[in-house]
């Protein structure tokens, strides 16, 4: 290609020379031939390159599809190489050929060398595929490369056209073309481009160069010949190399700069065209050369302002300003400045005038002028109040229509004066006359004030002035205004108003006299008709006479013509009308309230209802029908009210007050019940009540909604048999609760047998679901169920002491004064007292509660309430009989005390507000406890005897239910006490029995017993894998079981003949066993035995090792045994174990004299204890009333039931065993007797008073100690 633009451009340059100088003849030369076009001929060349890469690319694209489905053609090899197969196939020719093969396996070689052949056969294919893939790899690689070559030489002919198309597009040869890059700062790009490139295109088109801009690396490249470039060059450079500068200018300058009135910034611009001048707001900014930026520089320094402030006040901006800122802006027009207002603050305003000095003062100068004629100035005038009414009549529409009037009028002879603004000041008080202001212009006050002082003129020509009583004012005004309004439509209408000067005048106003003088006569009609007159009147009956009952009469006083009110202070009644109207309404009056004098009785809310009991028959009837009296109950007052002659009202009274609090015969007694009760003593529907109304004819009872006090109304005699059917009726009523519980806590329940101990502690039903407890029995049985709940739910047990309500009065302001008394005992006990309207309330663990109960009654109550609150306590063994409802109803009937059983103090509340009814209350209730404690008997059992509990309980309770079926008693089992109460409705009863118990307990002693063996001798009678013991259990045809807590205590169960042959060959093979392992024992102290065995038992493994003897420790007997080995090895081990507690003893020395006699006195009370411990029963009875008894924690009754379970269980009758063993043992050591049996003992029955009688009986309860 550049061989061809030289032949080009030689061609052309020898043609031309040859032409010029006249080297070819013109008669001979031959025809011009067509120019050399260089651009058509590479463009035929782009062609013909461009047809054949695309030749070449079909093909190559043809060859490497080929190539592809070559690859994906290519037959698979096996995993062994050639070799190894053609190998394999010598080796297994060689075997099948040389060796005598059978048939079957030359087959399998002729199978594997077939195999290996067809391996070959794969492999040799593979080969040849492999060779057709790198010939047609090298046909694609070659097509590859000869489209890369004639892509390059298709690069170089476009270059080469391009160059062409630009020199005929610049005019000169592609050879005369050069390109010269021009940076340009990246800030100053878009500058110099222009807007849409409008400064490139510029510099393009005149001078005939190519531009492009490369953005990204902030430059411009220029094509061209070398003149027009340089050209090009030199005008970019005014843009690449100018500089921005910036000039900081006052805000006064910049305003005047800026300003339309202002021409010198836009001299300033046309007079340095070559420079960009922008103006900000406290800136000049400047770009070009630096020669010119230094011009504009000194012209804007040229320039000389001034500016001046002038405030402005009120509406003197709008005067200034003028509409739509006309005034402004021709001021600023004709001076040439700039004026600016702003806002300051309030109704003030700054005007800033900026521009030349002498023209900032002409501006001025026209302002001040401006403002002195239009200040707006203030004058007022004094007007009838009547006149400032109707002007602001119709929300002030008259004084808008006067202010109209009064402007349009100045406006026609000063149009540069603006409006008058009229409106009324404020007065200081009401006597004064109000105030007309005017608010005009300097120039139109005079005008303005003159038609104002004319209408006032005219407005007091039609104002007349009338005197009147002074306390004839409210009449004329009327109730709402309502008169003083009719009058002012009176005729054509007139303003009425009373004077604030003369409180006894009245103004009227019309522009009609005959109006006036209308409304003077009505005047004069309204005083003749309002004189006024006054009758007494006592207070209670002013409703009366206002209310509905009075209304005939108010008509008729009305119909008189006549007005009622009442005196500022109530006393009198005010009679309005004429005079003779006056006196007719007064007699009408004064009849009225003699005959409807009222009297008022205050009734307590909970004995309204009891006036309207009986409907016809109610008390309220029969007083008004007897005393001719009209009787209401006011709920609002809660009092009733009695209407009619006076003496008869208070006849009446005297009744009601009879009936509601007794007297003349008529009696009424008040108690109160427990809300569960409450019920049961009205009955369905009221029948229970209905029932004793009718039974005691003439009573009445009354049981409020609201509270649970009952009232009992009648003849004496009646009421007190009705009191006494009450109280023994709620006392036995039976009650139901219910207690909420959650899922959770039933869950709970079910699981664990409280409910039912519960019950039967309690003698409550009780029923269990899912969301709720169900209880019914007696109010405080249930109550006290409903305790024990709670606290097993929540573990805060809830106590009550239920008081009188004086009495609770009493100590509710006790412990307002001073709260410390149940502080202290909170601080002591741990539990929580309050008191609330029923009761004291104690809360907390249920040992506490119990000790917080008793301190607030012994240490408080006791003090507050003297002899008014008693307790009588007892044996909880006495609860049940004790806790009879009906008996405890009877002797509070008979005494009139309120009486309670608390279980929790196992005692007998007993409470009023009469000391005398308390103590003749203890005296029965005493009396009551005498005859249950014979109706009952204690059996106690030692702890030894535990195990017997399970036995009398029997399997499922069937043991004790045939006791107390056959006997007709009833037997509890406090089984924590090891306690046994038996309970008959006669002593005979109660005896029978006792001896049935004791003839199941002797049964039981021969049917179980207990024997301890020496420790050492457990394991040989045992025997391997329990053989030994089996065995005797096998031929003895008994149970045979170890104590888990004393592993050397065996108990042995079964028949009483079995258990005895059982017995005899145990200690049978003891008493072998011994003889075959004697030894030397000696008697230890538990101290003494803890040092031999020392640490771990290191001292005793010592002494073992050394001696090679066996030393047995038995900790139960307090003894140790030597055993084994030879005399003299056993002797040795005594003397070692001697020596250490001859070690022990030295190092516990020293005793003082004083504790040696301490020592023999504990000695003394030791023998002393051993001799009575040995004559003390198994089993003995002991008097419930017994003073000295303490006070018993309630919940022992609910875990004294834990663990009775049906039968009895072999765990508690081994561990019953073990007691028995361990007392065995004490006995032994303290009187020094060895007892093996105890088969006789005796019961002692003790009176009310804790003395012995003389009545025994034998108790066979003996225990067999081996």
């Amino acid at each position: 290609n550049n061989k061809l633009i030289k032949h080009w451009q030689r061609t052309t340059t020898n043609m031309t020379t040859m032409s010029s100088n006249g080297d070819l003849p013109q008669a001979q030369a031959p025809a011009e031939p067509a120019p050399f076009d260089l651009g058509a001929k590479l463009s035929q060349r782009l062609r013909e390159h461009t047809a054949t890469r695309d030749r070449t690319q079909r093909r190559m694209e043809t060859e490497a599809g080929q190539l592809q489905n070559l690859t994906k053609a290519a037959p698979k090899r096996p995993r062994e190489s050639k070799t190894v197969l053609e190998q394999k196939a010598k080796r297994l020719e060689r075997d099948r050929t040389t060796r005598s093969l059978p048939l079957a396996q030359e087959k399998a070689i002729l199978r594997q060398i077939d195999a290996a052949k067809k391996g070959i056969r794969q492999h040799d294919q593979g080969d040849k595929h492999q060779i057709l893939l790198r010939r047609k790899k090298a046909e694609v690689e070659a097509s590859r490369a000869a489209l890369r070559t004639i892509n390059v030489t298709l690069s170089e002919i476009e270059t080469a056209l391009s160059k062409v198309e630009l020199g005929k597009k610049l005019g000169c040869l592609p050879s005369e073309v050069i390109c010269r890059d021009i940076s340009c700062p990246m800030n100053k790009m878009n500058w110099a481009m222009g807007k849409n490139s409008e400064n490139v295109k510029e510099i393009e088109d005149s001078v005939g160069v190519e531009i492009d801009v490369d953005k990204m690396r902030a430059k411009f490249t220029v094509r061209g010949s070398q003149v027009r470039v340089d050209e090009a060059v030199l005008r970019l450079e005014k843009f690449t190399k100018a500089v921005d500068e910036e000039l900081r200018a006052s805000s006064d300058v910049i305003s005047y700069l800026l300003s339309q009135q202002s021409s010198v910034l836009n001299k300033i611009k046309e007079n340095n065209p070559e420079v960009v001048i922008d103006l900000l707001a406290t800136r000049f900014k400047m770009r070009g050369h630096p020669d010119k930026i230094q011009k504009v520089k000194d012209d804007i320094g040229g320039v000389q302002v001034f500016s001046k402030t002038r405030l402005l006040v009120g509406r003197e901006t709008s005067h200034v300003v003028g509409k739509t800122g006309g005034t402004l802006h021709a001021f600023s027009e004709k001076y040439g400045v700039v004026m600016d207002v702003s806002k300051k603050d309030g109704d003030k305003t700054n005007l800033r005038v900026i521009g030349p000095s002498e023209n900032v003062d002409a501006a001025l100068a026209e302002v001040d002028k401006l403002l002195v004629e239009n200040e707006e100035i203030e004058e007022s005038i004094v007007v009838d109040p009547l006149l400032k009414s109707e002007l602001l009549n119709n929300s002030g529409a008259n004084i808008k229509e006067f202010q109209r009037s009064v402007s349009s009028a100045v406006e026609a002879g000063h149009p540069e004066a603006g409006g008058v603004l009229l409106s009324f000041g404020r007065n200081g008080s009401k006597e004064e006359n109000p105030t007309l202001i005017l608010k005009c212009s300097r120039c139109a006050m005079d005008r303005a004030k003159s038609l104002v002082t004319k209408k006032v003129e005219q407005f007091e020509s039609n104002v007349i002035s009338i005197d009147v009583p002074e306390e004839m004012i409210s009449a004329i005004i009327g109730k709402g205004g309502a008169v003083i309004g009719d009058l002012r439509h009176e005729g054509k209408g007139a303003v009425v108003e009373t004077d604030a000067n003369n409180k006894g005048a009245i103004k009227v106003y019309s522009s009609d006299s005959t109006t006036r003088d209308a409304i003077r006569q009505k005047i004069d009609q309204i005083i003749a008709e309002n004189q006024t007159g006054s009758i007494p009147i006592e207070k209670g009956i002013i409703g009366f006479l206002l209310g509905d009952p009075g209304k005939d009469m108010r008509n008729a006083c009305s119909e008189l013509g006549c007005t009622l009110n009442m005196s500022t202070d109530d006393t009198e009644l005010v009679i309005k009308g004429t005079n003779e109207k006056i006196k007719q309404a007064s007699e009408l009056l004064k009849d009225f309230l003699a005959k409807n004098f009222i009297a008022e009785l205050d009734v307590a809310s909970d004995e309204q209802p009891l006036l309207f009991m009986g409907g016809s028959d109610s008390i309220l009837h029969q007083v008004e029908n007897k005393h001719n009296v009209k009787a209401s109950f006011r709920k609002s007052k809660n009092v009733l009210e009695a209407r009619g002659e006076a003496g008869k009202v208070s006849a009446a009274l005297d009744d009601i007050k009879c009936f509601l609090n007794g007297g003349d015969g008529v009696a009424v007694c008040k108690f109160k019940v427990d809300d569960k009760a409450k019920g049961g003593v009205i009955g369905r529907g009221g029948s229970n009540i209905a029932k004793l109304e009718d039974e005691f004819k003439g009573i009445l009872i009354h049981v409020p909604k609201d509270n649970n006090t009952i009232s009992i109304r009648g003849p004496e005699d009646l009421v007190e048999k009705c009191r006494i059917r009450l109280i023994t009726t709620i006392a036995t009523a039976r009650v139901v609760e219910n207690i909420d519980i959650d899922l959770s806590q039933h869950e709970k329940l079910s699981k664990s047998n409280i409910i039912k101990k519960i019950s039967r502690l309690t003698n409550t039903q009780m029923t269990l679901n899912e969301t709720s407890i169900r209880v019914r029995g007696m109010n405080d049985d249930v109550r006290y169920a409903k305790a024990n709940i709670e606290e097993n739910l929540t573990g805060v047990y809830h106590g009550y002491i239920h008081l009188e309500a004086s009495q609770l009065s009493r100590v509710k302001s006790a412990v307002a004064k001073d709260p410390s008394h149940f502080q202290r005992i909170h601080a002591s006990t741990g539990a929580e007292v309050i008191h609330e309207s029923d009761a004291i309330h104690i809360f907390g663990k249920r040992s506490n509660v119990i000790e917080a109960k008793a301190s607030v009654i012994a240490d408080f109550l006791s003090f507050m309430l003297p002899r008014q609150l008693q307790t009588v306590k007892m044996h909880k063994t006495l609860l049940k009989s004790m806790g009879d409802p009906g008996r405890l109803a009877q002797i509070a009937t008979e005494t009139g005390a309120s009486i309670c059983l608390d279980r929790d103090i196992n005692s007998v509340l007993i409470r009023s507000d009469d000391a005398n009814i308390c103590d003749k209350a203890v005296g029965l209730v005493n009396s009551m406890m005498v005859e249950c404690q014979k109706l009952i008997v204690v059996m106690k059992f030692d702890s030894s005897d535990s195990w017997l509990m399970s036995v009398i309980v029997g399997k499922g309770g069937s043991s004790i239910k045939k006791l107390e079926k056959e006997t007709e008693c009833s037997f509890d089992i406090i089984k924590d006490e090891r306690t046994v109460v038996i309970l008959a409705d006669s002593e005979k009863l109660v005896q029978a029995g006792q001896k049935a118990l004791d003839n199941m307990i002797l049964q039981a002693r021969k049917e179980c017993i207990f024997i301890y063996l020496p420790e050492s001798a457990l394991p040989a009678f045992i025997g391997r894998g329990g053989a030994g013991i089996k065995k005797i259990a096998a031929d003895n045809d008994v149970q045979v079981d170890r104590t888990k807590t004393r592993p050397s205590t065996i108990c042995i169960k079964g028949t009483e003949s079995c258990v005895t042959n059982a017995r005899n060959a145990v200690l049978s093979w003891v008493k072998a066993w011994e003889a075959r392992h004697i030894g030397i024992t000696i008697d230890l102290t538990e101290q003494q035995i803890t040092s031999i065995l020392g640490k771990g038992g290191e001292t005793v493994r010592s002494i073992e090792k050394e001696t090679g003897c066996n030393i047995d420790v038995d900790r139960q007997q307090l003894t140790l045994t030597v055993k084994y080995g030879k005399d003299a090895n056993r002797d040795r081990a005594i003397e070692q174990i001697e020596a250490v507690i001859d070690g022990e003893a030295t190092k516990g020395a020293e005793p003082t004299v004083g504790k040696a006699e301490l020592i023999g006195e504990h000695a003394e009370i030791a023998i002393d204890k051993a001799e009575g411990t040995t004559e003390t029963d198994s089993s003995s009875s002991y008097a419930p009333g017994d003073p000295s008894e303490e006070i018993v924690d309630p919940s022992e009754d609910i875990a004294g039931l834990d663990g009775v379970e049906v039968g009895g269980d072999d765990e508690e009758v081994a561990e019953a065993a073990e007691g028995a063993a361990d007392e065995a043992k004490s006995k032994e050591e303290e009187t020094g007797v060895a007892t093996e049996e105890a088969e006789s003992a005796e019961t002692v029955e003790v009176n009310a008073t804790g003395d012995e009688s003389d009545k025994t009986v034998d108790h066979p309860v003996g225990q067999l100690l081996v």
